[in-house]
């Protein structure tokens, strides 16, 4: 593994990881939607959309498609919740295409166009509208709202908060993201000659003024993290919507709470869970009992930042879709399921086929640049970096190894025990095609029948056309 670091001169620093052809390339820095008031929210948040549409780079989309006509070379960039970072790969022939197109993302100014903001206004408004219409959109924004709370970071963007988008604001906050390099830290990975590259960095990267002052007054150790609010009592909802072709989908949600002191073995333990739940959860459902065909469970964890202290929450959810008509039933069949590999444990093969179905991606991983790149800004990332980015690799790597070897089905039972124990409450959102309120109400006697829990937090038959998030 070959590796140059590079310090520049303003404050960015680069990373550069000699790997496969075709560099890929990621630079960001701490700080991003999370600290936004509501009042400023809603126009920052639309500020990359509207700076994208007048040209980031200092031209217009159209001119630069012009500009870049026959070179293979992508540059964008990304605002969320944490961090602000700009993305994207090139031919190694263009690598220097790439870094000017960084260069002018930091020293453009973008300002409001009245025409472009108009265009970029209608087309956000037909969004939000052909959202309200798409049934799948109802049932994952209902979902997220439930399982995090009604903060306005949840809520749906809707019209009423598009009217509330002030374009000026929102340039102004765009340009404050991108305008102090010395925040940023760069990694470059792909078959790069060092020779070549240094030069262009300093260059480029390098040649980007630094600001006189701060842009914004904080640091990494001062990151405010999102509100997020699981159901402190089991809920569970059915949202009904219009449609041409019945469809359901299934949403069963676990929260789960990681502990600071063992974090990233927890997440790794957390990995492998979902990984055991998606292939029980698809033996017994398609396999064993052919109702559906498709499962996926995959795991969200809120935070793992070094800006951020303390356990971190997240959760485990599990998808599916099936026929309207025995949603509940599968529903019932999902967790008891879980329930039996609590009391009973995995077994030998099925560690056996989670531990080989890991090792296999991350061996054909390892032939991709973006593989890597994730990996590098892992460790940059990780709560146990401490300034030496090959400590926190060696630290993440050894981690992984260590939970591979303890992976036995007894440790698989305590890991579902401890990070998804029984008491915990959960959530189950249904997709439901919207019928007479005869039907709906007939079916509502179904979640006592093959409710796991008799005694249900509550639930809604939730009619539900006009919810959209963004």
């Amino acid at each position: 593994m070959s590796i140059t670091y590079s310090d520049i001169d303003m404050g960015m620093y680069s990373h550069i990881q000699n790997l496969h052809p075709n560099p890929s390339n990621v630079g960001f820095s701490y700080g991003g939607l999370s600290e936004l008031p509501e009042n400023k929210y809603f126009s920052s948040s639309m500020g990359s959309t509207i700076a994208e549409e007048i040209g980031m780079y200092g031209h217009r989309p159209s001119v630069l498609m012009d500009m870049l006509a026959g070179k293979r070379v992508d540059v964008d960039v990304e605002v969320r919740s944490y961090k602000r970072s700009f993305y994207g790969d090139c031919s190694p022939f263009y690598l220097e295409t790439a870094f000017q197109l960084v260069y002018q993302l930091f020293t453009t100014e973008v300002t409001p166009d009245d025409e472009v903001i108009k265009r970029v206004m209608q087309v956000k408004e037909e969004t939000i509208l052909a959202r309200e219409r798409d049934p799948y959109t109802s049932f994952s924004n209902r979902a997220r709202e439930i399982n995090y709370g009604n903060s306005y970071f949840f809520r749906p963007f809707g019209i009423s908060d598009l009217q509330k988008v002030d374009p000026l604001k929102a340039c102004e906050y765009f340009n404050t993201c991108f305008k102090d390099p010395s925040t940023f830290t760069v990694v470059i990975v792909g078959k790069i000659d060092p020779t070549v590259a240094v030069p262009l960095i300093l260059k480029y990267l390098g040649g980007i003024g630094k600001p006189p002052e701060p842009i914004f007054h904080f640091n990494c150790d001062r990151i405010k993290s999102l509100p997020f609010k699981f159901p402190k009592s089991m809920t569970r909802e059915v949202v009904c919507s219009p449609m041409i072709e019945a469809q359901c989908m299934v949403r069963i949600c676990f929260p789960i709470e990681l502990k600071h002191g063992t974090m990233e073995e927890e997440i790794h333990y957390t990995g492998f869970l979902a990984k055991l739940l998606e292939t029980k959860l698809l033996q017994l459902l398609r396999f064993k009992h052919g109702q559906i065909y498709s499962a996926s469970v995959s795991e969200f964890i809120h935070g793992d930042l070094p800006c951020l202290t303390g356990d971190i929450g997240g959760d485990i959810r599990i998808n599916f879709s099936c026929d309207p008509k025995i949603s509940l039933k599968l529903v019932d069949m999902a967790l008891n399921e879980i329930l039996r590999l609590q009391e009973e444990g995995p077994s030998d093969q099925d560690v056996e086929s989670i531990l080989e179905i890991e090792q296999r991606a991350h061996e054909n991983g390892l032939q991709e640049n973006y593989y890597w790149l994730n990996l590098i800004l892992g460790s940059y990332q990780s709560r146990i970096y401490s300034g030496d980015i090959g400590t926190s690799f060696k630290i993440l790597d050894e981690t992984r190894s260590k939970v591979r070897k303890s992976l036995t089905p007894l440790m698989m039972q305590l890991a579902l025990r401890r990070i998804m124990p029984r008491n915990n409450p959960h959530t189950v959102v249904i997709l439901m095609p919207q019928t007479s309120w005869f039907k709906r109400i007939k079916s509502f006697s179904k979640w006592t029948l093959y409710g796991i829990d008799m005694k249900v937090g509550h639930l809604t038959i939730f009619p539900t056309i006009n919810y959209d998030y963004e």
